[in-house]
């Protein structure tokens, strides 16, 4: 239960800073100076190049995630902790 709790508060925060991010794209420093001067060009450029980039970072977490809930559906599916028996064992 701690487990799942722990969980639940992290995917909350970590929402809730991509959510920050996503609405407010006058907070975001641009990563280079050519993407700096093209944001200050106008506020529609600015928020365009924002949704581009959450876009592209929300394309690469769905395609992550749905990996990693593949391999976890698989693992629990077979039963097995990936650990050998000891010697004796079946």
């Amino acid at each position: 239960m701690k487990r799942a709790l722990a969980y639940l508060r992290r995917t909350v925060a970590i929402v809730l800073a991509m959510g920050v991010q996503f609405f407010s794209p006058s907070l975001i420093p641009a990563q280079c100076a050519m993407c700096g001067a093209a944001a200050a060009s106008s506020k529609g450029v600015a928020r365009g190049i924002a949704f581009s980039i959450f876009f592209l970072l929300g394309t690469l977490a769905l395609v992550v995630g749905w990996l990693v809930v593949l391999v976890l559906r698989s693992q629990a599916g077979n039963g097995s902790t990936g650990e050998k028996p000891a010697p004796g064992e079946k």
